[in-house]
């Protein structure tokens, strides 16, 4: 049983048990109802009951209808907690990868993001100690002609990727600010998925 499973079993059981109370305290609340109109209305007692069942149905689908939407709200919480985690758990995986993996991620996504000119690539401090040393021969490889990027020996305060400077015109692409920016699109890819499959 997976993570996931086993938190919607959770919820499920404080579901079930939470419905069990309710619909035992709108049972023990009818019945005072019903104790109470049979003692004031003795000639009126068809009437009465009539009126008294059709409260109790009323207290009854009310409290259930409640009780459904408390399940259905802890679910969608269940569920989000879980792709928030899932998502994280991508950036970590993508910031992770073995350096020739990721520095050849990092090629590949410098070389579709470069404009024409010369621009200037910023990495955070942990992935500039780790950068292979033929990175930069690799990279200019990578350029389409007309384009040069040439990697800073300065840092950024960033999680992971790159910035990429042009000038005064920066672009982020660091994988916090990508993550950010894609969102949506990736909750709906883990929530196909994890939900729908």
């Amino acid at each position: 049983m997976t993570g996931l499973d086993t938190i919607i079993e959770e919820i499920l059981a404080a579901a079930r048990r939470e419905a069990e109370a309710i619909l035992s305290e709108a049972r023990s609340k009818a019945m005072e109802i019903r104790a109470h109109a049979l003692e004031q209305a003795a000639g009126q007692s068809g009437a009465i009951e009539a009126d008294t069942d059709k409260r109790i149905m009323d207290l009854t689908k009310i409290r259930e209808t409640g009780f459904t939407l408390r399940r259905k709200q802890a679910v969608l919480e269940a569920r989000k907690t879980v792709l928030d985690e899932v998502l994280t758990a991508a950036r970590e995986s993508l910031a992770n990868r073995p350096d020739n993996e990721y520095f050849a991620f990092m090629i590949k996504s410098a070389a579709a993001h470069a404009e024409n000119g010369e621009g200037i690539l910023l990495f955070n401090e942990r992935d500039r100690a780790r950068m292979p040393r033929n990175f930069q021969h690799l990279l200019t490889l990578a350029l389409p002609l007309g384009k040069t990027l040439t990697v800073s020996d300065t840092t950024a305060r960033i999680d992971g990727g790159f910035i990429l400077k042009y000038g005064k015109l920066e672009e982020n692409r660091s994988f916090a600010a990508i993550f950010r920016e894609r969102r949506d699109e990736f909750i709906d890819l883990a929530r196909g998925l994890l939900f729908e499959g």
